[in-house]
């Protein structure tokens, strides 16, 4: 039992390790051949190569699953339940309250918040 267990371990870190080397290798080969060809960039190595990945995916989309979007897609779906359940009164003060932080449409164009108006 415990050789088959070495056996997936070490064939799972070679195959991670290949994929790692095959990805980086395409995206430096990309790199190398067209951003030096159309936009003049100096051509990288693995390395610099490994850590332009990194950044890509920092800035895109994190290393959680789902990228960036993950926890939004979640609130947006419980706010959607929450709208469900809600009474047409509570919805009311649901959009009032909504509204007064400026996010919502009792906010109207070029009016100013109550707390910031001053009186003539």
């Amino acid at each position: 039992m415990r050789h088959i267990k070495w056996q997936w371990v070490v064939k799972a870190v070679f195959f991670g390790a290949l994929m790692i080397v095959v990805f980086t290798g395409a995206t430096m080969w990309l790199w190398n051949t067209l951003a030096t060809a159309i936009f003049g960039l100096p051509a990288i190595n693995f390395f610099q190569t490994i850590g332009l990945m990194i950044l890509g995916r920092l800035i895109t989309g994190g290393f959680r699953p789902g990228g960036w979007g993950g926890p939004a897609q979640a609130r947006k779906h419980f706010m959607r339940e929450r709208w469900q359940h809600m009474s047409e009164d509570e919805r009311k003060q649901f959009m009032q309250r909504w509204g007064r932080h400026g996010c919502g449409p009792a906010r109207q164009e070029g009016a100013e918040p109550e707390s910031t108006q001053t009186s003539a």
